[in-house]
């Protein structure tokens, strides 16, 4: 509860950056491509031919729609990293906002006082509701939590100026002058919401990995640097200077 466990979220971040390479790998490689290609005709084909139920037009439906169905597929499949690339970029995103949340937790477990400025009250049958091995303090820690969670992305960045103190959050959210963060928010919105969804090449994905990864490490280390909260990522936090005590700043 004291310690910023980034290993967990950069080797998710890692792991989608992986994926990616193997799934692009496979679908360039020619015998997998073709063994692809035919469970896809296979599903599609007999999911049409359950709605048929007299065999003779389903000799029909096998001539007529034969071709056609394996163009489909082909064509899905010429798409499939496109589609892939984009449910990526919003795993991504969904990485790092639990990231945000866990550095919440961690901060407001080391330093209590933060919640004093929250406006949140607990009701007497919450109280008595709670199970005994659970604490009214973890159930405001929990109910906190729930509510950053909720906020944009930007609201978030000024929860975690104002309440954590961590004044160094423009400098990690911008690289090389350019803050990705909005333009990343901006398309996983389009690929959530929208019908007509973005383009996302490889090089964006890779770009938006690396920002990520950058973004939550940089968190981490000024953590420690400027407040003490130590956090577990191989042996590199032992590199890192930190202070004696925690102090919220």
């Amino acid at each position: 509860m004291h310690k910023i466990n980034l290993q967990k979220y950069v080797y998710e971040l890692s792991s989608i950056h992986s994926f990616y390479t193997y799934s692009k790998d496979a679908f360039e490689n020619d015998n997998l491509r073709q063994e692809i290609f035919e469970k896809e005709y296979k599903n599609m084909f007999n999911t049409a031919l359950s709605f048929v139920k007299d065999g003779e037009e389903a000799a029909k439906l096998i001539k007529q729609c034969e071709k056609n169905i394996r163009d489909q597929v082909e064509s899905k499949i010429s798409k499939g990293l496109e589609v892939l690339r984009r449910q990526l970029l919003e795993a991504s995103y969904s990485i790092v906002e639990k990231f945000l949340c866990h550095v919440v937790r961690v901060y407001l477990y080391t330093f209590p006082k933060i919640l004093k400025n929250t406006d949140k009250k607990v009701t007497f049958r919450t109280i008595v509701d709670l199970k005994e091995n659970d604490s009214i303090f973890d159930h405001i820690v929990e109910k906190e939590i729930n509510c950053f969670s909720r906020l944009s992305l930007q609201e978030k960045m000024k929860y975690l100026i104002n309440n954590l103190k961590l004044t160094k959050q423009n400098e990690l959210w911008k690289y090389e002058d350019k803050e990705l963060w909005k333009d990343i928010d901006e398309k996983r919105q389009a690929i959530v919401h929208k019908e007509e969804t973005p383009n996302i090449s490889e090089e964006y994905l890779s770009s938006a990995i690396f920002y990520w990864n950058r973004l939550m490490m940089g968190i981490a280390i000024y953590a420690k640097i400027d407040q003490g909260i130590n956090f577990e990522w191989e042996n590199f936090s032992e590199f890192i200077p930190g202070k004696d005590n925690p102090t919220l700043r």
